[in-house]
């Protein structure tokens, strides 16, 4: 959730353990947790200690579980469940721990369900085993001002992609995980949807289990690749969406507003049932390299520029839009995963982003002293992204989002209309004075007519149109012969 009730991009940096690869190296750490929101990194060359400030920072013994409860995530899946957008956005050079975060080891493709590994679950099954568990409570009227009447009714679906760069292809290719098959899938854009892609399968969930289901299905397509980096290297931008669509029945309700007559309220008043529609993203970005290290030849050397030139223009999207300048271009169009993370760094989705070092960034780091730099980088561009202000809303039923709309231009009215009171005072004796009936459109009236009387000129008259027009000419024609004179 934004922090202090505001809509700024959260971020949250987790520091991963050095590898036995790694120390058997003579690898050091550089990366040092100093409390609960502040790190230190150090720099190869200089030896100098730069600190950094975030949302919170998760040092290297910090279990699944426990990035999962203090990230954040819980309360952007809350949020969502009320109708927000949200997105969890891992970010990192590649090693650092992206993948292990969001899916954990457990996901890995193969048949094996050791409880060992259970306890490593990424944060993707954690949300979907608390989300199925605040469904169950809904339906049972278990939670804080539920009365157990008329529950509310969720349907829960999934859906697996990934952005990746094809053998001899210039531009990005999308991927449905879950329909390897159909191809190379397109970006669309809509007033209503802003950008989506088109033709993209969705499953019904109806448990956590079904959740597990389609990850582990969608984990057997993913692109992965070996380099000198990283063994398991995924070579591809992966995007999970949980989507969340909730309905709770009409019920009737007492009408406490006055009528515009100012005649006593109404008994009761049905309400419309209320759909909402939220929705989670886990983003699972690969990892930036260079060449010189990972020893990428051939395709793989051009997939690496690939997603290089991805995270730059990622970059540079988080860039513009930490500058706080309305009126410049964002470059949202440069890439497919910009146009798709568009609701996330700047419109109307929450955001946590994890720079392993929401909608929250997770920014993810390689605590390497050999990696001092890309690690740097990371947390440049999660500090950058903490200055971003999205504005998060609930997402409706269309007709239902009018209606909406139109309560708070009326709760604006009003505010305005209330300001002019007690600037300029009411009108003594009309109706509006009366403690009873405050703010009706009889007081406006009163005020209307009160106003006419004080300035007789401003009240309207019944002459016919014709007739003042005609007048009109005449006064000019007078006007012109005492010029000539």
């Amino acid at each position: 959730m934004p922090r202090d009730g505001s809509s700024c991009i959260r971020a949250v940096v987790r520091v991963r353990p050095l590898l036995p690869s790694e120390i058997s190296r003579g690898e050091e750490a550089c990366c040092e947790v100093k409390d609960a929101t502040n790190l230190l990194i150090r720099s190869a060359e200089a030896g100098k200690w730069r600190q950094y400030t975030f949302d919170a920072c998760l040092p290297s013994d910090r279990t699944q579980k426990q990035v999962f409860q203090e990230s954040g995530v819980i309360n952007l899946l809350d949020a969502a469940i009320d109708g927000y957008a949200g997105t969890v956005l891992a970010y990192g050079q590649t090693g650092s721990g992206k993948t292990h975060t969001i899916l954990g080891q457990a996901i890995d493709g193969s048949a094996r369900r050791e409880d060992a590994g259970r306890l490593d679950e990424g944060l993707v099954m954690r949300s979907a085993k608390r989300l199925f568990r605040k469904i169950s409570n809904h339906s049972r009227g278990e939670n804080p001002g539920d009365g157990g009447d008329d529950p509310t009714s969720f349907s829960i679906s999934a859906s697996f992609t990934e952005i990746y760069n094809a053998p001899g292809a210039v531009n990005e290719c999308i991927s449905d995980l879950l329909a390897p098959t159909s191809g190379n899938l397109q970006v669309r854009h809509s007033q209503k949807h802003g950008f989506f892609i088109s033709d993209l399968q969705e499953i019904q969930c109806h448990s956590a289990a079904d959740v597990r289901a389609v990850l582990e299905a969608g984990v057997q397509n993913r692109r992965v690749g070996s380099t000198q980096l990283n063994r398991d290297s995924s070579r591809s931008h992966a995007l999970f969406t949980l989507r969340i669509d909730s309905r709770t029945p009409s019920v009737s309700s007492s009408n406490d507003s006055p009528a515009m007559d100012g005649s006593p309220p109404s008994a009761t008043a049905v309400n419309a049932p209320t759909r909402r529609y939220g929705k989670l993203t886990f983003v699972d970005l690969a990892g930036s390299e260079r060449l010189k290290e990972s020893l990428a030849e051939g395709h793989r050397a051009k997939e690496a520029q690939a997603i290089n030139k991805s995270l730059f223009t990622l970059g540079n999207v988080i860039s513009h839009l930490s500058q706080g300048k309305n009126q410049q271009h964002v470059p949202y169009r440069d890439s497919k995963l910009t146009q798709l993370l568009q609701e996330s760094f700047g419109g109307g989705a929450l955001c946590l982003m994890v720079p392993l070092s929401l909608g929250a960034e997770v920014t993810c780091l390689n605590p390497g002293a050999s990696f001092w730099e890309e690690s740097s980088n990371s947390l440049n561009y999660a500090q950058k992204a903490m200055s971003i202000r999205n504005r998060p809303v609930v997402r409706l039923d269309e007709q239902q989002q009018i209606v909406q709309n139109l309560k708070l231009e009326n709760a604006n009215l009003k505010r305005e209309l209330e300001a002019y009171r007690a600037r300029f005072g009411r009108v003594a004796g009309s109706v509006d004075d009366a403690p009873d009936t405050p703010g009706t459109m009889r007081g406006l009236a009163a005020a209307t007519s009160g106003s006419m009387q004080a300035n007789p000129q401003s009240a309207p008259t019944s002459e016919d149109p014709t007739l003042f027009d005609r007048r009109q000419e005449q006064q000019q024609l007078q006007q012109q012969q005492q010029q000539q004179q």
